[in-house]
């Protein structure tokens, strides 16, 4: 299962998704997390150290890994929205994956991808969804069962619904500091993606007292409320560089983790819907760009008898 983390820049996204990262490490025996924000804070946020892979440098490496034996595509491209089909390689949710042991950096039951942010060469040329199209084959290729966790910290506003990212969480946590602009992004989102308001829920951040709490909740809905994280200066004591203070300010976040895990224990992914979703995605895609783009018909002939559940049992009996 999916979680991604949402919020107006500044309202603390990458922190509580770090914080939310941790909390399931320590109750969980292997965790998948995904830096997807343009500015790739999460590494040094999980205290992690070391290079990583860009995986908006290697589109087309992750594509043609992707692609596996499929046969149904020919010599066409993929996109990020191509469908999976009987033949494609996949990704499991696992320290041992043969993707994640190359593209993550792992550490103790720990794995963490990283999209990447700007280059010199993007400058003025190319846009964060870009880079995300990697990221969109991964996690369409992804056999992820209900008991495994990937967490994702994204892109900062409502920039998820223009990608098929919009449908590949299960849940979707927007960050919420007490404020007009920070709780206007989520009113946003609702008006913009009506379809997933049902997997959307709300974490209040920077909450000083009932008022600011009663506040968020006016806005959202109590409904969407799935608890508050404080103003801490126990947070303030870490990032001046009190290594200590972090383990006082997870305790102070673990009320609400405890209600987001909760909402994932409670989320059935329905495979079919996903796919008939990625279906229509790419034949959107294809109609508007692509085969102009590449000069092909990149929508006929696409294996329409893959199942996610029939690959899915076979990789278990394997």
């Amino acid at each position: 299962m999916r979680i991604a983390f949402l919020g107006k820049g500044g309202a603390g996204k990458t922190t509580t998704a770090a914080g939310f990262i941790q909390y399931m490490r320590a109750r969980h025996p292997f965790v998948l997390a995904v830096d997807a924000d343009v500015n790739a804070h999460l590494m040094s946020a999980l205290n992690l150290s070391g290079e990583v892979k860009q995986l908006g440098l290697h589109f087309d490496e992750v594509t043609d890994y992707l692609r596996g034996q499929r046969t149904d595509l020919g010599d066409r491209p993929m996109i990020g929205t191509t469908p999976p089909a009987n033949g494609s390689n996949f990704i499991k949710v696992s320290k041992n994956d043969p993707f994640i042991e190359k593209y993550a950096k792992i550490e103790d039951n720990l794995a963490l991808l990283t999209v990447g942010t700007y280059q010199q060469e993007d400058v003025g040329g190319s846009c964060y969804h870009e880079k995300l199209k990697s990221l969109a084959g991964i996690f369409h290729h992804m056999l992820d069962h209900e008991d495994d966790i990937v967490i994702a910290d994204t892109t900062a506003g409502t920039d998820n619904v223009a990608t098929s990212l919009s449908f590949a969480y299960d849940i979707n946590v927007f960050v919420l500091e007490p404020t007009e602009k920070s709780t206007q992004v989520f009113l946003d989102y609702k008006e913009i993606a009506p379809q997933f308001v049902e997997r959307t829920f709300v974490v209040g951040n920077k909450v000083d007292g009932v008022e600011d709490e009663e506040y968020i909740q006016s806005r959202v809905g109590t409904d969407k409320y799935l608890g508050s994280i404080p103003y801490s200066a126990n947070l303030k004591r870490f990032e001046q560089g009190e290594e200590d203070a972090i383990h006082s300010f997870q305790m102070e976040q673990a009320r609400a983790f405890d209600n987001v895990h909760q909402k994932w224990r409670e989320r059935k992914r329905d495979w079919q819907d996903y796919l008939d979703r990625l279906h229509k995605t790419f034949a959107w895609d294809c109609q508007r760009w692509y085969s102009d783009y590449y000069r092909c018909d990149m929508l006929t002939g696409i294996d329409k008898s893959f199942s996610y559940e029939d690959v899915m049992r076979v990789k278990t009996t394997v």
